[in-house]
């Protein structure tokens, strides 16, 4: 199934990467609203300190999307769930 992908990393105003789930997974969700389906996937890699959100991409979506833009992408995808608006 294709998917919008986004991955997310929070960096402190000291210029480092920290370890916030929960700030990452707001701001991405954000990023993500306008676009997709009723399903996603969020998935929090604490060792990378980085999240991925998934979205299903609509038909309609997918029909506009040139030939060779979509890829496959490799990764744990996270427990599926109801889209949060």
């Amino acid at each position: 199934m294709p998917v919008w992908h986004l991955s997310i990393t929070v960096w402190s105003r000291r210029d480092e990467l920290v370890s916030a789930p929960k700030i990452a997974e707001k701001e991405a969700i954000r990023c993500l609203r306008g676009v997709g389906g009723d399903r996603e996937w969020w998935v929090w890699n604490e060792e990378a300190r980085t999240g991925h959100l998934r979205v299903a991409i609509t038909p309609e979506e997918n029909a506009k999307i040139p030939c060779g833009l979509a890829v496959h992408d490799a990764g744990y995808s996270g427990e599926e769930r109801r889209r949060t608006r």
